[in-house]
């Protein structure tokens, strides 16, 4: 399965909900998603988690009931849907990380290259966080 995911490092005076709305829009069917700046700084990781939660999304196998909250639970590395806001949770008027995945070739988000994560090779910890989301699967079960 092919995925196209993108992650943006947004200011605190950006529009959480417009960027939502703008990018959902545009690519409909996927996961728009935001998370605490600093929870992940590199692309690849967030490719990684989003390609999880599609493909349990494709297998009926969420750790939630929307793709959203599973990816959120993923970065989170937690089946706890209250830790991962905790941990993850953007608050009005700070910096953020806004995600947007899809199993097509993502659109509307040309303006926004300049805030690209970088993508770089994962690391030891990246790693680990990967195994740690796919195994939240089998905790569920």
């Amino acid at each position: 399965m092919k995925i196209f995911a993108e992650a943006y490092k947004c200011g605190k005076e950006a529009s959480i909900d417009e960027l939502k709305r703008l990018l959902s829009a545009a690519n409909p069917g996927s996961i728009v998603q935001v998370v605490k700046l600093g929870a992940t700084n590199n692309e690849l990781l967030v490719e990684m988690l989003a390609a999880q939660t599609l493909q349990a999304e494709s297998s009926g196998s969420l750790l939630a009931k929307k793709p959203e909250i599973d990816f959120l639970l993923r970065v989170a590395g937690t089946t706890q849907i209250s830790k991962a806001i905790r941990a993850l949770g953007v608050k009005a008027g700070a910096p953020f990380v806004l995600v947007v995945a899809s199993r097509s070739t993502l659109k509307g988000t040309k303006p926004m290259k300049r805030t690209e994560l970088p993508r770089r090779e994962l690391t030891a910890p990246e790693l680990w966080r990967i195994e740690k989301a796919a195994l939240l699967n089998a905790v569920r079960a």
